[in-house]
């Protein structure tokens, strides 16, 4: 199978080119940065054609050929400054990645969504049949707008799945994603304070894009939230992991929704580079359990356990440099 991913270059849709090309697929990326694809995958880089998501032509010359899709890609930022081209480019490039994958009578598609597109505080879990989400940024509202979208396609019978990822973690980022970023503060010091947070590693959600791709499945939606922790939980996990004592630090749910809150306010003057907002405050102290049994029921998958993720993700921040061996603790010295 010739499978098109958007994305490659980023921490989802590599993996998933990973697995697929692992597993004997045939795999073409649309990427913006050759010379990037061509760092990240050295002497394995596959076919690249050069162009944006939002870019119709250039979808439509990758597109040649395929077999199947896997859109992933997205724009993410919580700068006030760039909202309108957050919400423009991640709307319109699933638009013109799905909605030409249809067209084209592609056999599969898969639309790498977020735990965002169906989040609601008030809810009891999210699940297969959760309505579309609320959100306050750029970036929750187009992957609502994107999810509605993809819901209408997925109606009228076309072949496309979704996948909503919670807090994705692993060896390998080529970047710093949110939730690694997360976890290097952790490491400092462990928050004590309600909720809690879902993590799925990116091994395990390649492979389910996989076994998406391979398997007779009418189209559907699989959230895939992994393992929760509570907060408290995190913190003992990360201790055990290390060997280090991490000091705890007391935090109201309130008070961190009112920094939240604060953070917002002042971003449009002061542009702080902190991975907090109103919005992610909410996530942290009043997060909705994931059910992950579709996936696990129709793909057989099984989650790989927590403290593997965890010890492999540090191990490559230590690598990467973002963070030093004293914070490594013990895995500094099996990385």
């Amino acid at each position: 199978m010739r499978v098109l991913i958007t994305g490659g270059t980023g921490f989802i849709g590599y993996h998933t080119a990973l697995e697929l090309l692992d597993s004997g697929h045939e795999v073409r990326l649309l990427v913006r940065d050759r010379d990037k694809a061509a760092r990240l995958y050295g002497e394995a880089t596959p076919d690249c054609v050069k162009g944006d998501i939002a870019d119709s032509t250039a979808m439509r010359k990758a597109l040649q050929g395929c077999d199947a899709l896997v859109h992933t890609a997205a724009m993410v930022s919580t700068d006030k400054k760039d909202a309108d081209l957050v919400y423009r480019t991640n709307v319109e490039g699933t638009r013109n990645a799905i909605g030409q994958g249809v067209e084209r009578g592609l056999d599969k598609i898969i639309h790498v969504s977020s735990v965002t597109a169906i989040f609601d505080r008030k809810a009891r879990r999210l699940d297969e049949n959760s309505p579309p989400g609320t959100a306050e940024n750029a970036y929750g509202r187009s992957k609502v707008a994107s999810e509605k979208y993809v819901r209408a396609l997925q109606e009228k019978g076309a072949p496309v799945h979704v996948t909503y990822p919670a807090s994705v973690i692993g060896p390998d980022d080529p970047g710093l994603t949110e939730p690694h970023a997360g976890l290097v503060a952790f490491l400092y010091m462990r928050a004590i304070m309600p909720g809690g947070n879902q993590y799925v590693d990116v091994r395990d959600l390649a492979w389910a894009h996989r076994q998406l791709l391979e398997l007779d499945l009418d189209p559907g939606r699989y959230p895939l939230g992994g393992h929760f922790l509570s907060w408290p939980q995190l913190g003992r996990e990360l201790q055990k992991l290390t060997g280090r004592y991490l000091p705890p630090v007391l935090v109201a749910g309130s008070a961190m929704r009112m920094l939240g809150r604060a953070i917002d306010a002042v971003q449009p003057v002061i542009n702080l580079e902190v991975p907090l907002s109103h919005e992610a405050s909410v996530y942290a102290t009043q997060w909705v359990k994931m059910d992950s049994s579709k996936a696990e029921r129709d793909l057989g998958l099984a989650f790989r356990p927590v403290d593997e993720s965890l010890a492999d993700a540090i191990r490559w921040l230590l690598e990467a440099g973002h963070i030093s061996a004293r914070l490594a603790g013990r895995l500094a010295d099996r990385a």
